[in-house]
């Protein structure tokens, strides 16, 4: 009899046990229910950073299938996590035709002075009335200028609802490139003086910098521009080499499919070039290219040319500021760094303590990351009175 109590005694034991482990396995363990996604964007619910248990949002790119930056991050949804998104709950339509526009969460519209077919310049239209839950974002990497002439920007009234560009003020900021401090924390202008006089002191010259026997660069393909940087180039030729490898020169290097130039021409400069021609096509508010981000990449000294705030894009002194020099000035001062080795590599001290982000990967899924995670988490609804103002025939963003 004792035996068997305890038996009985064992296997009502277990059976609570198990119970109780089934209810904590099912309580903390597995994910609540769904909801519908309209119902949470009308409850205004916001979804918990990194929380991917929610409906799937669905991005339409109305016109954008050619993009380069498309081609780079790709379409459907597992590439949010093989991106390794913050969101992954999002997936990329490139077909208008596919489902009906209220389906979609989201549809960016691409501005650009390529691929300008009927089609791809057509906008959405809605016969049955805008869903008030979708968001209608402004794509575009082009300064204002670009899209002058082939866009009428005063059509355009309470039909966007977010901005996706290179403007760091942008509901999405879609930047060529980022510089970033490779610690957590950022350096303090004491400190960077401090590293500075280091590097003149203790710097270790780095073979490349020895080897260097040319002067400038600049690769470019659009001879004449808005900005006329063209002009500033050619009176700074007069003082001093410029080396123009394009369509508007007498070098030439060859194109990628991904990029404007094939990576070996960076390469291939930075072995041979001391500065680089950072000029800009436009004199726009925080219109920074490629052009800039690339070279920050390699061991050359960009010069820049445009209207953007260089300092909110990279540290100080790693860069020269045509603006601030009269052509001959420029020419005048890179020949001191020229003959001057200490002062021309103390360009390079920021090398140990920043990362340059340039590539074309790195750009889109920094755009499509953040506009999956933004359509998660912000419900409020917003629309733009007008673009005319920022990306019109008188833009107040441009010179």
């Amino acid at each position: 009899m004792d035996i068997s109590r305890r038996l009985r005694f064992s296997l009502e034991l277990f059976t609570f046990l198990a119970v109780i482990f089934i209810w904590i396995y099912w309580r903390f363990t597995l994910p609540p229910p769904i909801e519908d996604d309209r119902k949470c964007n009308t409850n205004n619910i916001i979804i918990p950073k990194g929380n991917n248990n929610y409906p799937v949002k669905k991005i339409l790119l109305w016109n954008a299938s050619q993009r380069k930056e498309v081609r780079a991050f790709g379409v459907g949804q597992d590439v949010f996590a093989r991106k390794r998104c913050a969101f992954t709950q999002c997936e990329i339509f490139t077909d208008r035709w596919e489902h009906p526009l209220d389906y979609y969460d989201a549809i960016v519209v691409v501005f650009n002075d390529e691929f300008l077919s009927k089609e791809d310049m057509a906008m959405p239209e809605f016969e049955s009335g805008r869903n008030p839950n979708q968001r209608l974002v402004f794509f575009t990497q082009e300064s204002p200028p670009a899209l002058r002439s082939h866009y009428n920007m005063t059509r355009f009234v309470h039909f966007f609802n977010w901005t996706m560009t290179y403007a760091l003020d942008s509901d999405i900021p879609l930047l060529y490139g980022r510089i970033i401090p490779k610690k957590s924390s950022r350096l303090s202008p004491e400190q960077i003086l401090q590293l500075r006089k280091k590097s003149r002191k203790s710097f270790r010259p780095r073979s490349a910098f020895r080897q260097k026997t040319k002067k400038i660069a600049w690769m470019v393909s659009h001879c004449w521009t808005h900005s006329m940087r063209e002009l500033y180039a050619k009176e700074l030729n007069k003082y001093m080499d410029v080396d123009i490898y394009g369509g508007c020169g007498n070098f030439s290097c060859p194109t990628h499919v991904l990029h404007s130039s094939d990576p070996q021409c960076y390469d291939m400069l930075q072995s041979d070039y001391k500065f680089y021609l950072s000029f800009e096509n436009s004199l726009c508010k925080d219109y920074v290219t490629e052009k800039f981000f690339k070279v920050m990449d390699h061991d050359i000294v960009p010069i820049v040319y445009g209207a953007a705030d260089y300092a909110r894009h990279a540290p100080p002194h790693s860069y020269i500021h045509a603006g601030k020099f009269k052509p001959k000035e420029l020419a005048d001062y890179l020949k001191l760094l020229d003959a001057n080795q200490t002062l021309y590599e103390e360009y390079f001290w920021w090398k140990d303590h920043f990362r340059v982000e340039s590539s074309v990967d790195d750009m889109s899924r920094h755009g499509f990351c953040d506009l999956c995670q933004k359509l998660h988490e912000d419900s409020e609804f917003k629309s733009y009175a007008e673009m005319a103002s920022d990306w019109g025939d008188d833009s107040r963003q441009c010179a």
